[in-house]
């Protein structure tokens, strides 16, 4: 019986040995052993391969974790801090170890995990204070989970913040049999020299001999705050064993001294006991964009967008300039948002939104006009791609438009022509006394009309005792005109396009006048935005969305570009004087999109020059940047309605030329740094070739900018004679910048010049029509 159990036993033996890879098989160990480094491929990372091939050697073949031999410990020099010598298992991580209550199961605090003891060899060793496996903790049941989860949902938070310093389970075995089982014995070893903070220090300073993957020392996440550097001494760079490039600059301190510099790392890096927070992707840049810090000369937003950073050694005559340099909060930069929003908003609820698109809207419909019959018309409006409101809401509102701040001399010889037409005009009486109409003979029928004209005419009234030549007008005529009364000495005129408007007639039951008899059907209507003048009806006037007017007989009697402008009315009706759009017009926005363009603009470019210069130094390059612009587009595109402050922008995009130029001699590669803004302002150059967008105003924005950059932008000097330079410098670009915009004044109001060529600047004809062709009388007819 007992011969016959001993071959079962012996079999039940060798199987079980072979289970936890202690049999003294060699096919059997070599599985485990692989088994085993897979475990800690998966928990660590990958091995290298001279590891790798160092496990494979033969001479290892028959090492079992019953055996008290271990794999030769590797020594690391001793640390200037603790004195000792440390080792470290082949197979253990260089990185920082967690703490025992980072694994489930531990609610009490326990003392920090010996580096080194994560190895398979460890636990058989006689380093390993322990022979035995450890515990796994019993997992919770289904229910102990689902009422701590509704708790944690009725106290506001997750359960991964319920436990302090606690990760999630693992479905394998800790790395550190101390996490476990060290709860039974925590009088029994001294562990005061594994502390973790000489153990982030201590693993941070030699590299992983053994895995692929860097350690959690090296993968520390940095303080978030703007990164620093200074001019350091290359030694000590080489003593840190930190040799990775600088960041930008130094700032003060709360204390007045300067800020140790940092270093960047390039590893992403992810925290394990912090856990992110929720929205945290849109916070951090939010609270980064209205951060108090201050801005560092010569990089700013954009040095940090194109990796603008200090030379390694900079002057300290230099360097205490930068520091001593104000720090400014952007008020200007917030004022002039909340203007262009409100006004935006304000826009759009009142004039509303014009048809979206890049060309002309046309609508049609049937409308009843002069000869008492209806008519197909068309009504054709410029689209607007911004979404926002039309051409002309937006010159009633102060847009750039050059017929309203100066006498237009086309505009002007065009009205002239109407008013001599006019002259010659008489009262179209119809047959049928359905109505009465002022227009010239050849407008009205002779078969069913009667064309009342004086002197043919035998109502024509005496003027001095001679016959009046011109007349008669519809609905008016000196002799029943009470207000204002045709008297002596203020007779009125001969010529009927000098007669005012009369306010209060004296009709009787009859007159036998058939000019004042009949029911007139036509009044005065300015239709477009050049200032044409039509006697229409009110439904065609409204159609076309003109301004029509009641009160007026003749269109001599109306300032139809009055009515275009809008604004205040000008000082003398004949001659416009709105010179006041050339500012007013950068408060305003063609739309939405065009808005929140400026917007961004201003919240980040202009805000971050703000800081450095302060309100009033941005305000003044601000503004006179863009009437600069604004002037210069009124030159070139005299009738094409402009808004915004595209002038301005590109003012403030010239600040930065300047400020990278005056900051040349202390930024590494400052070529670099200039050939990327370049090709960013190109970029935005390039914008200003399409169609309806004005180039003339970036270009002269622009210009204007950079002159007055140099005029009022911070500097530093380099001496004494850089000093004086820059201050003969100041002097110099001022009186350009007023030589500059006196020209242009003088060129718009005193001898207006018309370019030909310079529409190629604004939009280049890739098509025969990509180009929207701005011609006056394309408009008129």
């Amino acid at each position: 019986m007992t011969q016959t159990l001993n071959p079962s036993w012996s079999t039940l033996d060798r199987g079980t040995a072979d289970w936890f890879g202690v049999s003294k098989d060699s096919d059997s160990t070599q599985r485990w052993r692989k088994k085993s480094l897979q475990h800690c491929s998966h928990l660590y990372g990958g091995l290298k391969p001279q590891v790798m091939r160092e496990m494979e050697l033969h001479s290892q073949d028959n090492l079992s974790l019953a055996s008290t031999e271990t794999p030769p410990p590797l020594y690391l020099p001793p640390h200037h801090h603790y004195g000792m010598q440390r080792i470290v298992d082949p197979l253990a991580r260089g990185r920082a170890f967690r703490m025992v209550e980072e694994v489930d199961g531990f609610s009490v605090p326990q003392t920090p995990i010996t580096p080194g003891t994560a190895s398979l060899c460890s636990f058989s060793s006689s380093r390993s204070a322990l022979n035995r496996l450890p515990r796994r903790r019993k997992r919770e049941s289904v229910a102990v989970m689902s009422l701590k989860a509704a708790a944690a949902l009725m106290k506001g938070r997750t359960l991964g913040d319920s436990g302090t310093g606690r990760c999630r389970k693992r479905s394998f075995m800790p790395p550190s049999f101390y996490e476990d089982d060290t709860v039974d014995f925590p009088d029994d070893l001294d562990t005061s020299f594994f502390t973790r903070e000489g153990l982030q220090d201590e693993l941070s300073s030699y590299a992983d001999e053994v895995f692929e993957t860097p350690s959690e020392a090296a993968l520390q996440q940095l303080d978030e705050s703007e990164l620093t550097g200074s001019a350091l001494d290359k030694n000590e760079l080489q003593r840190s064993h930190l040799m990775l490039p600088l960041e930008r600059g130094w700032r003060k301190a709360k204390d007045v001294s300067l800020v140790h510099p940092k270093v960047r790392l390039r590893q992403e890096v992810v925290s394990v006991n912090n856990h992110q927070q929720r929205g945290q992707r849109i916070t951090v840049p939010v609270k980064k964009l209205f951060a108090r810090e201050k801005r560092p000369y010569g990089l700013g937003m954009v040095g940090r967008l194109t990796n603008r950073t200090y030379r390694k050694r900079i002057d300290s005559f230099v360097k205490r300039q930068i520091e001593d340099m104000d720090d400014h909060r952007p008020f200007f930069t917030y004022w002039i948002t909340f203007v262009h929003l409100l006004i935006t908003i304000l826009a759009v609820t009142i004039y509303g939104i014009a048809p979206v698109g890049f060309s002309q809207h046309e609508t049609v419909d049937s409308v009843l006009r002069n000869k008492g019959v209806y008519e197909n018309v068309k009504f054709v409006q410029q689209q607007n791609f911004w979404v926002g409101p039309s051409s002309e809401s937006l010159i009633h509102l102060g847009a750039k438009f050059s017929p309203c701040m100066r006498q237009d001399q086309e505009i002007h010889q065009l009205i002239q022509e109407k008013r001599d037409r006019e002259r010659e005009s008489g009262c179209c009486v119809r047959n049928d006394r359905s109505g009465c109409l002022q227009t010239l003979q050849e407008e009205c029928s002779s078969t069913l009309a009667v064309w009342v004209k004086w002197p043919q005419h035998p109502s024509a009234p005496y003027l001095n005792g001679t016959l009046r030549q011109h007349g008669a007008v519809c609905h008016q005529d000196p002799r029943i005109c009470l207000e204002p009364a045709s008297v002596s000495p203020h007779e009125w005129s001969d010529d009927i396009t000098k007669w005012p408007v009369c306010t209060r007639y004296h009709f009787g039951n009859h007159t036998n006048l058939p000019h004042i008899d009949c029911t007139i059907t036509g009044r005065p209507c300015c239709i477009g935005t050049k200032g044409r003048c039509e006697i229409t009806s009110r439904e065609y006037c409204v159609f076309m969305q003109g301004y029509f007017h009641e009160e007026a007989t003749l269109c001599s009697q109306v300032a139809c570009m009055d009515d275009v402008c809008g604004l205040l009315p000008f000082l003398n009706p004949e001659i416009p004087d709105q010179f006041s759009r050339l500012w007013l017009s950068l408060f305003l926005h063609a739309g939405i999109l065009h808005c929140l363009v400026s917007v961004l603009f201003q919240m980040t470019v202009l805000r971050d020059l703000e800081k450095l210069a302060g309100w009033l130094r941005i305000s003044i390059i601000y503004i006179l940047s863009g009437i600069t612009g604004n002037l210069a587009s009124a030159i070139f595109l005299p009738y094409r309605a402009e808004v915004g402050p595209a002038g301005s922008q590109f003012g403030i995009l010239a600040c930065l030329f300047v400020e990278l130029f005056q900051s040349w001699q202390i930024l590494e590669r400052p070529w670099r740094a200039f050939a990327k803004l370049l090709g960013i302002s190109v970029f935005f150059f390039s914008f200003g070739l399409l169609p309806w967008i004005d180039n003339f105003a970036h270009i002269c924005g622009f210009v204007s900018g950079f002159f007055l950059s140099f005029a009022f932008l911070p500097y530093i000097s380099f001496g004494r004679s850089d000093m004086y330079r820059k201050r003969l410098q100041i002097c110099v670009f001022l009186l350009v910048f007023i030589g500059l915009l006196a020209t242009l004044a003088v060129l718009f109001y005193v001898y207006p010049v018309k370019c030909e060529w310079c529409e190629y600047l604004t939009c280049i004809p890739i098509t025969d029509k990509f180009c929207e062709k701005y011609d006056l009388n394309a408009h008129l007819l």
